[in-house]
This record gives structure tokens, sequence and C-alpha cells, in this order.
């Protein structure tokens, strides 16, 4: 399923909530997310927009693309960006005082982060973000990627980390063992 219809089946047009799809995004709220945290992005790549502002400005919230979400909080935090294919875990939580935020775990290397994304002005629309992201996560999105394993590249990387001490030959071995023959 591609990520246009995705969003359409799980986020609604809903200007009393701050959502808004593709065609139907206002241009104002439009240039005012992108000219204020997203700036390279085109206008044309955006599928959705979630409005965080109380006032309706578009200066906070998410724009959705078709491989990564850009949301910004507030003015005093620097806009993220998390590509879908990243993404590790998705959770919905009230915060203290009534609002709620999605929480969403993304996959850097060897780590994983936290990012959250705000939704204490309008917090009926963390629900549909939320399922929107974990279908994200759960769906292959990689357009002309497999969703089987590439074998040359993890026997490449394994070689690496053998070369560079990280990993044993033994344990190699035994990785190599458990991946499908191709």
């Amino acid at each position: 399923m591609s990520i246009d219809a995705l969003l359409r089946e799980y986020i609604p047009h809903a200007p009393n909530i701050g959502l808004f799809v593709v065609p139907d995004i206002p241009r104002a709220k439009l240039s005012a997310a992108v000219g204020d945290y997203a700036n390279s992005v085109e206008a044309s790549q955006i599928l959705a927009l979630y409005d965080a502002t109380r006032l309706g400005s578009g200066k906070d919230g998410a724009l959705f693309l078709e491989d990564r979400i850009v949301f910004q909080n507030n003015n005093l935090e620097k806009p993220r960006t998390v590509r879908y294919d990243d993404i590790v875990r998705v959770d919905a939580r009230r915060q203290l005082l009534g609002g709620r935020k999605v929480e969403i775990d993304i996959n850097q290397g060897r780590a994983t982060v936290t990012e959250s994304i705000d939704f204490s002005g309008r917090p009926d629309a963390a629900e549909y973000v939320e399922r929107f992201l974990r279908e994200a996560m759960l769906t292959n999105l990689t357009k002309g990627e497999s969703a089987r394993t590439n074998v040359d590249r993890v026997r490449s990387a394994l070689e690496q980390l053998v070369r560079e001490g990280q990993l044993t030959e033994d344990d190699r071995s035994r990785i190599l063992a458990v991946l499908p023959n191709e």
C-alpha cells in the first residue's frame, strides 16, 4: 500500500482538530509550515498537515510526506525529520495537564532515540496520527526494495565488523547460518 493511500485511510481531513489532507490544505498554512520548520520541503511533496497551533497559523505541527514526517512542536525546539522506515515504536500518551503526545522511537544505527509530537492544543488528532505512524512503521514502504533480507549487504557488513575487530569470526559464522539462502 502506498503512503498516500495509507494517509487517506488513517488521517481524516478534519480542520476542527488541525488535520488537513491534500488537496484541501489551505495555502497559507502550508506556506507557514514550510517557511517556519520545513525549509527543505517542496509544497508539492506534502500529503497531509497537522496544525498544532491554537490560532491556526500552521507554524507548529507536522508535515507528512511520502517517505517521512517533518515536525516542530514549538519555536523553541528545532524541527525534526523522521523517516517512516526508521520508526520502531509508536505510542500515544496522555500528558499531565490533559493534552496528548505521540512518542516515536527511531532506529539510529546502534541507538534508539525517542521523539515526541505534542498534541496539547489538539489532543483529538493524536489518535489518528498514532495509528497512521504505526501502520507506516509496519508497512514496507521502501520503494524498489524487497521486504526480504539483502543477504549480500548483511555478509558485507559482517565482514566489515570482523575486520574492525567488533565481531568474532565464530559469531559471524553463527549469524550467517541463520540467514536465508538466496
